[in-house]
């Protein structure tokens, strides 16, 4: 079977994928939780293909047994330089696939979308235009409806040079493909893919995942290599904490790092303990505005959380949020996790100076729950089964301001008390009873009785902590 047969047997659904799919998935310039492997798993994984991810700057990237890159990108400062796009160039040209996923959205007072300064090259643009529904699908690509999130037009300079497969109600370009050397270049509305980060929403598998096969088909690999993901570059000690972060990330480095190492001893003051042993020795710069994770061990950090770096409050509560993630372990914190790391991530505001903003999230936070549980005495914190999440927020805030009007050191004298309590060596699991255990034992006196007056059905009995 040529080429051009297989091509077409995939696209209309015609059996399996006998390419096999290494693909490297772009989150240097916009970091997402959808794109660090949802869409891998989704669209990628089913036919057989493996993904990885690259963390650093994109040009330096080994493409070497890659066949398959994915860029994606929404409203985000960081750049495509001309080494991006003449990477990606060489890329096609050898052969490689390469699908552009863009939604056209500017940053914070910007007006340039810089997804297109890498599709501009090739002649596509995304637009602000929003697309009008209902999308139109070749018959080459499926002959089912699209699914679709909505999305932007895509603008392309010359459209002969292009094989347009879905057009949106007033004809507007919403996903098309040419090649480019012997490579394809593939440029889509990201509405066009699953937004989930519990990859609950693979929409238009159906025909995504044999048009990736075909995509990435142009150039060989070694199928016995695995793919390698790529971390960001730059690595920094910093007495004892690895600092990592890619090009495009270097000039929120210096400044980052200092309001990390202003925060560590004030956050130890909080807690009232060390951060659990081994955490804590990475941290990593992340090119989003959405927040961050922790691993335990490293924590990332959204650069731009929070109008970052006009604004300081964001990046101290954030810090604050992710590190508390590392000081609760070895056992993560039952339903109130979240909530506790941003209130931490508050007082810890509060201590360094920025008193009126961290009293304000905290204030606003128990506001939004008093519209469901207006008294605090119903939401149940045990059983948070169709609990609101901003109810579990907000009662959780609350009720830690009603334990620190009496005992100002509470959140310090919990965390002491967990660590006694809280063996690894006999616990497994630590629920919302133990906490109360712990609650109780690091307020000195029982509090089983206030918490079940609260609406939180807590026993001792169910406590796996009897001290």
């Amino acid at each position: 079977m040529t080429t051009l047969m297989v091509a077409a047997a995939l696209l209309v659904g015609q059996g399996p994928a006998e390419v096999p799919i290494h693909a490297v998935t772009d989150i240097s310039h916009e970091f997402t939780f959808y794109f660090d492997g949802r869409f891998g798993g989704q669209y990628i994984q089913p036919t057989g293909g493996r993904n990885t991810m690259n963390w650093g700057t994109l040009h330096k990237y080994d493409l070497s047994n890659i066949n398959l890159m994915v860029l994606q990108s929404g409203g985000t400062p960081c750049p495509y330089p001309a080494e991006d796009v003449a990477a990606v160039r060489s890329f096609l040209e050898e052969g490689g696939g390469v699908v552009v996923l863009g939604d056209y959205a500017t940053f914070r007072d910007e007006t340039r979308y810089h997804l297109n300064d890498l599709g501009q090259p090739f002649g596509a643009q995304f637009t602000m235009t929003p697309a009008a529904q209902p999308f139109v699908a070749s018959p080459t690509l499926t002959g089912g409806e699209v699914e679709t999130y909505g999305g932007r037009t895509i603008a392309l300079a010359s459209p002969a040079d292009w094989e347009i497969l879905i057009e949106d109600a007033e004809g507007e370009t919403m996903l098309a493909r040419r090649s480019v050397g012997e490579g394809t270049l593939v440029v889509a509305s990201r509405a066009l893919a699953g937004h989930n980060p519990d990859a609950s929403d693979d929409i238009n598998a159906s025909w995504w995942q044999p048009l990736l096969v075909e995509t990435a088909s142009g150039k060989a690999i070694d199928p016995s290599q695995q793919p390698q993901g790529a971390p960001p570059e730059n690595n920094v000690e910093h007495g004892g904490l690895r600092l990592q972060y890619n090009d495009y990330m270097e000039p929120y480095a210096e400044i980052i790092f200092d309001i990390y190492d202003e925060c560590l001893p004030v956050i130890a003051e909080i807690m009232g303990v060390p951060p659990a042993e081994g955490m804590l020795s990475t941290l990593i710069l992340l090119p989003t505005g959405g927040g961050g994770f922790s691993s335990g061990h490293a924590i990332g950090l959204g650069v731009w959380w929070g109008n970052f770096p006009d604004e300081r409050y964001g990046m101290v509560e954030l810090i604050g949020h992710e590190a508390t993630h590392s000081w609760v372990l070895p056992f993560a914190e039952p339903t109130w996790n979240e909530p506790i790391a941003t209130y931490v991530g508050a007082l810890l505001a509060q201590r360094l100076g920025l008193e009126e903003e961290g009293r304000a999230t905290i204030e606003r936070t128990i506001e939004r729950a008093r519209q469901d549980d207006p008294n605090m005495d119903t939401a149940d914190l045990a059983h948070p089964e169709g609990v609101p999440n901003g109810v579990v927020w907000g009662k959780t805030f609350w009720l830690w301001e009603q334990l620190r009007q009496e005992e100002p050191e509470i959140v310090a004298k919990y965390f002491q008390a967990k660590r006694r309590l809280a063996d690894p060596g006999e616990l497994e699991t630590y629920s919302m009873h133990d906490a109360a255990v712990v609650l109780s034992e690091a307020m000195g006196r029982d509090l089983f009785p206030w918490l079940n007056e609260l609406g939180i059905e807590v026993s001792r009995d169910e406590a796996s902590i009897q001290p």
